[in-house]
């Protein structure tokens, strides 16, 4: 009747029932019991020809026709006598009785087969509560033995296999579970002899529906969705005992195709799309040598825009890592085409630029560790760097290659580069006023004595100070602040070290870098609002600098590496201490003076005070992408009026950004998995306690506040917004530190304010 294919497929061949060879056979036997099988058909009609429903002729003429075909099919037919006279079937909330009554055949018994049948008398006054056919042979368990040296063992219904059974083929597989006329439907159990068995849904003796397939010799197994024989759908198979040899996802025809997760060991897996077997489309690759891929695959290889780390790890901590990796084009599993390399010092290096055939080759920039820019139409040819020559741009492309210098030499440590620009905007921002110039020029002059310069106008002052006295003030200014830079190299690394991993409970093992977010969080502890700083003037600051490589000036997620720490540091220090004239005499100094003064002053003491909510927890669990593009829904940056409208937000204004009922449904923690874009990852659905309703958690409902309490909560952030309780400037722009403390604060306050409502309500009824 069936047979096993190579994916283990049960398929109809030559049916046991209808089978086109010739055996010996009993005539008179099968021919007694034909002759008795008939006469029962033309006895037992119960019904009349007028009632008869649609389709019974045509069963009644099939049935006949099946078994004038049992004297070439079966060997034996015995009937399983009935162990009980009467019994009660019970349909569950049914209220009809339906009485079996067991009935003794008066056909003789022949030498081979055995017949025993059983008639079902229904009630007048419940028979239609059970739809029964017109006519139907009695229904009977049996044990039927094929000439083909199969055997069945189960329920018959009108000469069919029909219900539960067991049918054992003649090569020893063996089925347990349901039929339906004579086919393998419904939920069943086949093992086959070589140890491998499957259990779940057939149709038409075929695989489909929910089923386990399991080898037991390989340790291998699959459950899932099947499609008539085949894995066609949501399924997972392991291909060995340890389950670290695994694909969880998309079938189609047996084969891996659409979304999965293919995992290969411990160490190694890929999860994204496939097409026949192979890797095609968008996946995350990671090797067994921790190498990370994630972007476009074609044909299995890596083709397309992609992220490649090298010695990549599962990061499950807030801090940034330092990487080397490269986010780019690939054609063939080789860079090719245009991409950004980070070194991996963990200090800002990296190469953006042209790649060919894996290598740098082209137009491309060099950025090292300290900020210094190297930039060429020919910086690199084959991975080594080019003769760095304006000539060579108007020479021939086959000139070049044929003339290349050693590879260039500079200084990547030299922490002076870029100093200049601080010491030009102090002097731009000396006091422009005609008097006090002219004051301050002459002052200078005569302090250092320097002769032939009279008082006059004041661009004749400046003429005069363009000559060598004020190139030495540029370079004393730049040499004071690079030994302040040193002098405090020790406590800016370790400041930028605690900042980085600020937000963590466990040690890591790798070199951090530092993100906008947590040096808000430095300037926060430092007590800067209260000079009338905000962030957004300090990230403006260093916005203006383009050598300073800002991409954007308000992304919290945006890495600072430690040259632009130093930066920004001193940006704060010139906005904030720099005098706003010239020095006096050696060593007296505009900027490098400034930056002492910040450092005792600010820096030291405030640092490591871990104020507000971001550092509390809260922002551990709080989902932080999330609540970014809420912030940016408002404005990046956003001012306190416009939180106010958003916390106040009226109903009947839809356009209008709302802070109402904002819910957060998932549990979770924030962690930089792999590479360097912050995710949420979720909670163990099993650790959750399973409930009726939907967990929800509500973290932002404010509506209860009114507007004096959010304006009290700004300013302990923003003392400027209101003085002695009168509201003073509301347009003041938030960035989103500050919108992550103001709005967890207000979540706070209103917890707080619906615990008393709910004490004073139980309070009024005792």
């Amino acid at each position: 009747m069936f047979y096993i294919d190579s994916q283990r497929t049960v398929t109809r061949r030559d049916s046991s029932l209808i089978s086109s060879y010739t055996y010996e056979r009993n005539r008179d036997d099968l021919n007694s019991v034909r002759e008795h099988l008939t006469s029962r058909h033309m006895s037992e009609s119960v019904f009349s020809a007028g009632n008869r429903p649609t389709g019974s002729v045509r069963k009644e003429l099939i049935t006949s026709l099946f078994e004038s075909m049992l004297d070439s099919i079966v060997i034996s037919w015995d009937v399983i006598e009935r162990k009980t006279e009467e019994f009660t079937l019970d349909f569950g909330k049914i209220p009809s009785d339906v009485t079996v009554k067991k009935k003794k055949s008066n056909v003789n018994k022949q030498p081979k087969v055995k017949k025993s049948r059983s008639i079902v008398e229904l009630s007048d006054s419940k028979s239609d509560v059970i739809q029964t056919c017109w006519w139907s042979s009695p229904d009977e368990r049996a044990i039927i033995k094929f000439r083909n040296g199969c055997t069945y063992e189960g329920n018959i219904s009108m000469k069919c296999m029909h219900g539960e059974g067991r049918y054992q083929w003649a090569d020893g597989t063996v089925y347990l579970g349901q039929f339906k006329n004579n086919e393998i439907t419904g939920k069943g159990t086949i093992y086959w002899k070589d140890d491998t068995w499957y259990q779940g849904d057939f149709y038409g003796n075929l695989r489909h529906g929910n089923g386990l397939y399991v080898d037991s010799r390989r340790q291998r197994s699959y459950a899932g969705k099947w499609h008539y024989g085949t894995k066609d759908g949501q399924g997972v198979i392991y291909y060995d005992g340890s389950f670290k040899n695994s694909y969880d996802g998309e079938w189609a025809l047996n084969e891996r195709h659409g979304y999965g997760s293919r995992e290969y060991c411990k160490v190694s897996g890929y999860k994204g799309e496939w097409n026949k077997f192979i890797r095609e489309g968008k996946g995350m690759m990671i090797w067994p040598n921790h190498d990370f891929y994630r972007g476009e695959w074609k044909n299995g290889v890596m083709s397309g825009y992609g992220f490649y780390i090298w010695e990549a790890y599962y990061n499950n901590s807030m801090s940034l890592p330092s990487l080397c990796a490269y986010r780019g084009f690939w054609e063939k599993g080789k860079r090719n085409g245009y991409g950004i390399l980070n070194l991996g010092l963990a200090l800002g290096s990296y190469y953006k630029g042209e790649f060919k055939n894996n290598k740098k080759h082209g137009v491309g920039k060099f950025v090292t560790n300290n900020g210094q820019i190297l930039q060429h139409k020919k910086l690199f040819i084959d991975d080594n760097m080019g003769s760095l020559n304006r000539d060579d741009d108007e020479s021939d492309g086959d000139d070049k290659c044929g003339r290349l210098e050693e590879p260039y030499l500079f200084d990547i440590c030299n922490d002076s580069v870029g100093l200049l620009y601080h010491v030009e905007r102090v002097i731009k921002n000396i006091d422009r006023k005609q008097e006090t110039i002219n004051r301050i020029v002459y002052d200078f002059i005569e302090l250092n004595k320097i002769h032939s310069v009279s008082r006059g106008p004041k661009d004749d002052i400046i003429d005069e100070l363009n000559g060598d006295s004020f190139a030495d003030l540029i370079d004393f200014e730049i040499s004071s602040l690079y030994k302040s830079l040193r002098c405090y190299e020790t406590d800016l690394k370790n400041i930028y070290y605690k900042y980085a991993t600020i937000c963590n409970t466990e040690e890591i093992n790798f070199k951090p870098i530092l993100i906008r977010l947590y040096l808000w969080q430095l300037y926060y502890d430092c007590n800067l609002h209260d000079k009338g700083l905000t962030l957004v003037d300090i990230d403006r600051l260093f916005h203006e600098n383009p050598e300073w490589l800002s991409r954007k000036p308000h992304n919290p997620f945006e890495k600072i590496y430690f040259w632009q720490f130093q930066h920004s540091l001193i940006s704060v220090a010139s906005k904030l201490y720099a005098k706003r004239h010239l020095p006096g005499k050696k060593p007296d100094t505009m900027l490098a003076s400034a930056f002492r003064l910040f450092m005792e002053k600010d820096i030291l003491p405030g640092a490591g005070r871990k104020r507000g909510r971001l550092v509390g927890g809260c922002g551990s669990f709080v989902p932080l992408k999330d609540l970014y593009h809420l912030y940016q829904t408002l404005d990046e940056p956003c001012t306190v009026r416009t939180f106010l409208c958003a916390a106040r937000h009226a109903p009947h204004y839809a356009e209008q950004p709302s802070l109402v009922d904002y819910d957060c449904s998932s549990l979770g923690r924030n962690a930089y998995i792999f590479g360097d874009e912050i995710s949420f990852i979720m909670e163990d659905p099993t650790e959750i306690p399973e409930t009726n309703e939907k967990p929800t958690l509500k973290l932002f409902n404010i509506g209860n506040l009114s507007s004096k309490a959010i304006i009290k909560i700004f300013s302990f952030i923003f003392p400027q917004i209101s003085e002695l309780n009168k509201i003073m400037n509301l347009d003041v722009e938030i960035t989103f530190f500050e919108f992550f403390q103001a709005l967890i604060m207000c979540v706070e306050e209103s917890l707080r304010l619906s615990e008393q409502e709910v004490y004073r309500n139980t309070s009024a009824l005792y």
